[in-house]
């Protein structure tokens, strides 16, 4: 990882912020680690003397509002055209499943958190465009979210880069950082399911 990092650091050193935005573009899609590492990586970046820290900020923001787009456009392609996605096994087929489940749950709401978590960030947008919502509601609600998961992480990563000298102790505090946002997560959801489990449980035993 820290050989991939070194790479990116040079590759922008090179080209500037047209590079920080085709990284994390691309990133945001394939790159094998999670979008909120990516996104401290970013604030990192932003303590060297290759870019300077606001310009970066909206250029990561930029190539969230790529992402975001790109699957919505995909989404409403396949819906217009009505293409059938029958492959179970499709990563497309399961992003369209669990974005539709959320957005019969919660409506266009589902936009608003769905990029403070993992796969959701990417499902949602995807069954946004397939429904019948337009674009500027999605944009409007889901990059507003965006911009402030964004910003939680990319400012993490611009703290601990002016206070952490060395990377791979960085690395190892970003880990540890996800780990305790995790478990405080995997509490709550715990609770919660407890909770909605017992009000069910009420009406069979009056």
């Amino acid at each position: 990882m820290m050989v991939a990092f070194t790479e990116m650091i040079s590759f922008i050193q090179s080209h500037g912020y047209m590079a920080l935005f085709l990284i994390f573009s691309i990133g945001l899609f394939f790159f094998p680690v999670p979008n909120e590492i990516l996104l401290m990586s970013g604030g990192l970046i932003a303590t060297t003397a290759y870019v300077e820290p606001i310009p970066a900020m909206f250029v990561v923001y930029a190539s969230i509002l790529v992402h975001g787009t790109s699957l919505y456009i995909v989404g409403h392609f396949l819906g217009t055209k009505s293409i059938p996605i029958k492959e179970e096994r499709s990563i497309w087929y399961r992003r369209a499943l669990k974005g539709k489940e959320l957005l019969d749950r919660y409506g266009l709401k589902a936009a608003s958190f769905s990029y403070f978590f993992p796969f959701i960030r990417h499902a949602v947008p995807f069954s946004v465009g397939l429904s019948a919502i337009s674009y500027q509601r999605f944009a409007a609600i889901g990059f507003s979210s965006a911009f402030v998961w964004m910003n939680l992480y990319y400012w993490i990563g611009f703290h601990y880069g002016r206070s952490i000298k060395d990377w791979s102790s960085f690395v190892q505090q970003l880990i540890y950082t996800l780990i305790g946002i995790a478990i405080l997560f995997g509490i709550y959801t715990f609770i919660k399911y407890r909770r909605e489990r017992h009000r069910k449980q009420q009406p069979n035993d009056q």
